[in-house]
């Protein structure tokens, strides 16, 4: 299953590579062929790097010749369009702590992953860094390899053809210098082609989530966990590789395919740009944790106020069972949130006591984090990661409720 493949006579001797380039792979032996001849051209040592061919369940395994670096084979069944698997599978052999993710229809230029990892330690605060690489594009369907190795060292040569690089991705590395002033709506400029990350991080966020079938997705869904864990983004525009061929954009019938990312993120990534509003999903962005209702009535008043034109799932987490005017209701729930709710969160929001709010919690998000003692305390979940969440600022939309409303368990108007 797992079978060593190419020279073995670069790996060092002293313990485990400085990184692993992992490669999800789907019959091209093309576009393998010459991903790794690029890579005999890096600046890095053999022994610092090595390969890990995952295959997506090709009907014949890929070739693989002699190279100066490790390179191991991985394969898994077919089961459909499965490039998060694959991507997990190989991550999971990796031996060096960063990790480089490369499609197989890549070409990157010498010096790729010198570069990508002097900007990956560059951004290291202790939160995990995500990074991308720069993206460019070409046609070399007419080139030899050795005019593809002219093209790579000098950007010129007989047969290739320069192609428009996607727009969407240029403008947003300006607005955001580079990914270093980027906020939570960035995760759509990290892309999985040329994409580097440090194997703790991958880890402690889950890898890819192997849910996501079918073209695209996966990076932006990593991305955003990765951001929402306290990672740094970076644009390494020194780490330079080429893809065969134009954007998505660029190609011919791509509006289902792009339909079903749309809706397959809207489910796990809660921002209103990703799956506007009116629709209840299981993830929220809001993860509120109720304690301190004992009574029916107050917990059914203090869900109606927390869930008001807001996307909000509840937990009311020393109760026993949902009161039964909410049983019907699938965004509350008993008990501690799961883990995979908090990762996936925009807020964590405690509520200890019985409250009204004089405006919906959507808005008092929208606001940052804050606390009203006694009542509420709302924080922003990449921040809590991050050791850097400051609730001092005080929440003046929340009052306890009144007490004569909670004894009879009415329902307050307005």
């Amino acid at each position: 299953m797992n079978a060593p493949a190419g020279a073995v006579d670069g790996e060092r001797q002293d313990g485990a590579p400085r990184v692993s380039v992992i490669v999800p792979y789907y019959e091209n032996q093309l576009g393998l062929d010459r991903l790794l001849r690029a890579l005999e051209r890096q600046g890095l040592p053999a022994r610092e790097f090595e390969v890990i061919v995952s295959d997506d369940g090709s009907t014949e395994a890929p070739a693989i010749g002699a190279t100066s670096y490790r390179v191991r084979l991985t394969r898994q069944e077919n089961l459909g369009f499965r490039a998060a698997a694959a991507r997990n599978g190989g991550a999971a052999l990796a031996r060096a702590p960063h990790l480089v993710f490369l499609d197989g229809d890549m070409m990157p230029e010498p010096g790729f992953l010198t570069a990508m990892l002097a900007g990956m330690e560059r951004h290291e605060d202790g939160h995990g860094v995500l990074a991308v690489g720069a993206r460019k594009h070409v046609d070399v369907s007419e080139c030899t390899p050795d005019q593809i190795d002219q093209w790579l060292t000098s950007g010129h040569a007989h047969g290739a053809r320069r192609l428009e690089d996607p727009s969407w991705l240029s403008d947003g590395y300006a607005r955001s210098n580079d990914l270093a002033a980027a906020n939570v709506e960035d995760f759509r400029l990290i892309i999985s082609a040329l994409m580097s990350v440090d194997r703790e991080l991958f880890e402690f966020v889950g890898g890819f989530d192997e849910t996501l079938t079918g073209y695209g997705g996966e990076d932006w869904d990593l991305a955003y966990r990765c951001w929402q864990a306290g990672a740094r983004f970076t644009h390494v525009r020194s780490a330079i590789a080429w893809h065969d061929g134009p954007d998505l954009g660029g190609r011919a019938d791509t509006r289902d395919i792009k339909d079903a990312e749309t809706m397959a993120l809207a489910q796990r990534i809660p921002l209103s740009s990703t799956r506007g509003q009116g629709v209840v999903f299981e993830q929220p962005a809001a993860v509120v944790r109720v304690r301190g209702h004992d009574n029916d009535g107050e917990a059914f008043l203090t869900a109606l106020k927390l869930l008001r034109d807001t996307d909000a799932g509840i937990w009311f987490v020393d109760r026993d069972s949902i009161p039964t005017a909410l049983a019907q209701d699938p965004r509350i729930r008993v008990g501690e949130p799961e883990p995979r709710y908090r990762a996936r969160s925009r807020y964590l929001v405690d509520v200890t006591a019985p409250l009204t709010l004089h405006e919906p919690l959507g808005a008092l998000c929208e606001r940052g984090e804050q606390s009203a003692p006694g009542l509420l305390e709302l924080r922003e979940t990449r921040n809590v990661n991050r050791g850097e969440s400051d609730v001092s600022v005080v929440c003046d939309a929340a009052r306890p409720a009144d007490t004569q409303q909670r004894i009879e368990g009415r329902v307050a108007h307005g």
